[in-house]
């Protein structure tokens, strides 16, 4: 079967590998599509922000059809479409895995019969062959092409939530890939009172799709008097979507009076800094990330009810193969949309 491996820093390529082997918890998926993780996938393939050892297996956002499960799998079955399907590390080959989405075929593990089993967090990593995102079962109504959204929106929905986002706040969100955009339509689906997308001029009109109130171009001049009358008493959550270090301090001045402030982006995790006294007011620091599985009924809920798009990070109908992933993360880098769509199996549409 075919899988994308990154060899070396920039050295991505479409390989041959056998397929993975099911164990007692183990599904064998077909895999059918997955998502770019737009900034994540690009810092694996450069070596940048994200070291992981190479060679290494690409794709953490893919979605598959169960074929074959273990003799102890109890939640899933024969036909199920199923989220985070991927190929774990592969030792006789000297392979690693950050996902292993990009690929024809990959596993899913039962992680809820584990436990059901008695099994310990560490006996569980025997049999899921490293830590793994648990699966969840998507529902026959979410199509094919919609559903590897599903991680990115659960990540998201997730992080906010966590965050306090509730109904009749103000949000700013800073940020207009694909996670800003989701934080924004997640604010939107919430009932927030005010939502303001801070992020580039050419993704304002997507920002305004997604659910902003108001977009501002974070080259303008005027960023700060604009955020200024944007704010009014202050915004209560602040999200950065892209993380690039000394960035909150440009926005801390518009907190209201104990906002929660989040980091989500990882651009300048290694050496984040952040002034605190940029504010005019207290304000809590969100650090406790995202469990992604938590959120997947509320964002089943968010698509049903119009509020979650995928075609509004990606152009459905023109899915990239497996075989053009390079040309899909040509097409990233050159910003034309937030993230792409990779169908494994051409005979798929």
């Amino acid at each position: 079967m075919k899988a994308a491996i990154v060899r070396a820093a920039g050295q991505l390529s479409i390989e041959d590998i056998p397929l993975p082997a099911v164990n007692d918890y183990a599904a064998l998926c077909k895999i059918l599509y997955g998502a770019t993780c737009t900034a994540t996938d690009q810092h694996i393939i450069s070596n940048t922000v994200i070291q992981t050892p190479y060679p290494t297996l690409l794709g953490h956002e893919s979605i598959g059809r169960v074929l074959e499960i273990g003799k102890r799998v109890r939640h899933y079955k024969v036909g199920d479409r199923v989220t985070n399907t991927g190929v774990p590390p592969v030792p006789a080959l000297g392979l690693h895995s950050f996902g292993g989405g990009y690929a024809e075929y990959g596993l899913v593990f039962d992680h809820a019969a584990m436990r059901a089993d008695g099994l310990s967090e560490q006996e569980m990593l025997r049999y899921t062959v490293g830590p793994r995102v648990p699966s969840a079962v998507i529902p026959e109504d979410i199509p094919d092409t919609v559903a590897p959204m599903l991680i990115t929106w659960r990540e998201t929905h997730s992080y906010i939530h966590r965050m306090g986002l509730k109904e009749g706040l103000q949000v700013l969100v800073i940020g207009s890939g694909g996670n800003g955009l989701s934080f924004v339509a997640h604010a939107r689906a919430a009932a927030a009172h005010k939502i303001v997308a801070v992020g580039s001029a050419n993704r304002a009109d997507l920002a305004r799709l997604c659910g902003a109130d108001d977009t501002i171009d974070y080259r303008d001049d005027n960023l700060a008097d604009r955020l200024r009358a944007a704010a009014g008493s202050g915004f209560h959550l602040i999200v950065d979507a892209i993380g690039t270090t000394g960035q909150m301090d440009t926005y801390l001045p518009f907190a209201a009076a104990d906002a929660v402030v989040g980091i989500y982006g990882i651009e300048g995790r290694r050496n984040m800094r952040l002034n605190p006294f940029a504010a005019r007011h207290s304000f809590r620091f969100y650090h406790d990330g995202y469990k992604e599985i938590e959120a997947h009924e509320a964002v089943i809920r968010s698509i049903r009810n119009g509020f979650l798009k995928a075609d509004l990070f990606y152009p459905i109908e023109k899915p990239y193969r497996l075989d053009d992933l390079p040309a899909a993360f040509a097409m990233l880098r050159r910003k034309e949309h937030p993230k792409a769509l990779i169908q494994m199996h051409p005979e798929e549409r």
